[in-house]
């Protein structure tokens, strides 16, 4: 079943998906302005994220798209909700996802090491950007 944050309230799932968990959009860009709406913003993501009984998953994009102004870039770098600090995501398994070349063999845990030589692989490529 499909369900809003906004629908959760009462409701339980086996595996509950939290998407989009950037500021802008947990909490809306648009609830910011005031402390009491930002608290409304905090409570539905605890009621989302309690609503699974085996599993939740959060996910948090890198980028997203945005609609450009002039020449600027349309997409711009999220930044993990605020509501998630770093003493609530010590309890969840965090996995970065990476751009997949015959070396590596998945997602990289975040914190763990990469795989042998990903990291000379991103030297050489952001090298050969700025070789003549």
């Amino acid at each position: 079943m499909l369900s809003t944050i906004h629908s959760a309230k009462g409701l339980e799932w086996d595996a509950v998906h939290v998407i989009h968990a950037a500021d802008g959009m947990i909490p809306s860009d648009m609830s910011t302005g005031d402390d009491e709406r930002i608290e409304e913003e905090r409570r539905l993501l605890y009621v989302a994220m309690t609503r699974a009984r085996d599993e939740l998953v959060v996910y948090f994009p890198q980028r997203y798209y945005r609609r450009p102004r002039g020449l600027e870039d349309p997409h711009s770098y999220a930044q993990l909700t605020r509501f998630l600090p770093p003493e609530v995501r010590a309890h969840f398994d965090e996995i970065a996802s990476e751009v997949s070349d015959e070396s590596s063999s998945g997602p990289i845990p975040v914190g763990s090491s990469s795989p042998a030589g990903a990291g000379a692989n991103v030297d050489a490529f952001l090298s050969d950007l700025w070789s003549d």
